[in-house]
């Protein structure tokens, strides 16, 4: 078992999510790959009817900046409030500069805040929820904590392992510490390295640079078609680490901080597809009714489905003024992160499509 950081005082003041307004409906997009009855189950296994894609030339910067402008528009804050900024993701705008950079100039925050980007995928949010409380705590000021991929960027239009899940989305969370608080939240995190070949992109690095043979679309082990520079998923070894580690990490961790499920009243996976939720859900015990979901209707956007089923769901589902949240995520490295925190009805909550020109 990782260990277990205990904070106390993070308020999640806000949670804007979007989506690209260009919705991909599953089935119909596998009849290029597949026949009707082989769509049909896919889309039945996964519990994925449609995707949101960005049209080209749309990165995560734009997806996630629109996010945080709108949270200015709404007077959630103002730019002297922030005192970082932290960009999670793993495909950035551009390989250099990084995105939290452009964040900065774009929001016209001050040139001392502190600014970075996390290279992780879907095991991202609660690392970017414990920097930014732990950097909130040190330096006494709110936090912006984006998180969004374009993975569709990286994706073979011919591997069924992947067209059929995965997406595109962007977030903002305003992080901010107050010591009187006495919200009470816990982290964790889980890496294994030796699993990292289940869910990778082969080139484009500096081991495998971008040649000309990456570029071509090559006929796969796995029966798929794919580019070198598109995302390779076995999704078989990760339904395996999720059902057998995931859920015993994720087991341990409720047992040592509040002992059991029942005080767990919200429960927010990572939307890898809705199978492999459910089964961990039951898994830990966690009636499906208190599962928040977007992944139905928005597909896998990596760790950003976390932030944007938060704001999907927070507005109907939150009934109580502080409500205890068990967040997880899961995937490349493989890696997990988990977390208990509180999310709070007076924050503000938005859900919203990214209208592209």
């Amino acid at each position: 078992m990782s260990n277990i950081i205990k904070i106390k005082g993070i308020n999640i003041e806000a949670v804007y999510g979007c989506v690209p307004n260009n919705v991909v409906d599953n089935k119909e997009d596998l009849l290029r790959l597949c026949d009707e009855k082989e769509a049909t189950n896919i889309v039945k296994a996964t519990g994925i009817y449609k995707r949101t894609v960005v049209k080209k030339q749309t990165s995560s910067l734009d997806l996630c900046l629109d996010c945080a402008k709108k949270m200015i528009d709404d007077k959630v804050f103002v730019p002297e409030d922030i005192g970082a900024v932290i960009f999670v993701t793993f495909t950035p705008e551009r390989i250099l500069p990084f995105n939290a950079a452009l964040v900065q100039s774009e929001l016209g925050l001050d040139k001392s805040v502190m600014a970075f980007d996390i290279n992780l995928a879907c095991s991202g949010y609660a690392y970017g929820l414990w920097n930014a409380a732990t950097i909130s705590n040190q330096i006494g000021k709110k936090v912006l904590l984006l998180d969004g991929d374009v993975q569709s960027a990286y994706l073979s239009g011919m591997d069924k392992a992947t067209v059929p899940v995965l997406a595109d989305a962007g977030s903002c969370t305003l992080i901010n510490y107050h010591e009187q608080n006495d919200n009470e939240s816990y982290f964790s995190f889980y890496t294994d390295g030796s699993g990292r070949e289940a869910l990778t992109i082969k080139a484009g690095g500096t081991k495998d640079r971008i040649l000309k043979e990456n570029l071509e679309i090559k006929e796969c082990d796995d029966g798929n078609k794919r580019r070198d520079i598109d995302i390779f998923m076995d999704g078989f070894e990760v339904f395996r680490f999720v059902s057998q580690t995931v859920s015993k990490i994720l087991t341990e961790f409720i047992g040592k901080t509040i002992g059991n499920t029942d005080m767990i009243e919200t429960f927010v996976p990572h939307q890898a597809n809705m199978y492999m939720i459910k089964q961990l859900a039951k898994k830990l015990k966690i009636p499906w009714d208190n599962t928040w979901k977007s992944g139905e209707e928005v597909g896998n956007s990596g760790s950003a489905t976390i932030p944007v089923t938060i704001a999907l769901n927070a507005n109907d589902m939150l009934k109580k003024e502080k409500t205890m949240t068990l967040i997880v995520g899961f995937g490349g490295g493989l890696s997990a992160s988990m977390a208990l925190i509180s999310l709070d009805k007076s924050s503000k909550y938005k859900f919203y499509k990214y209208e592209e020109e």
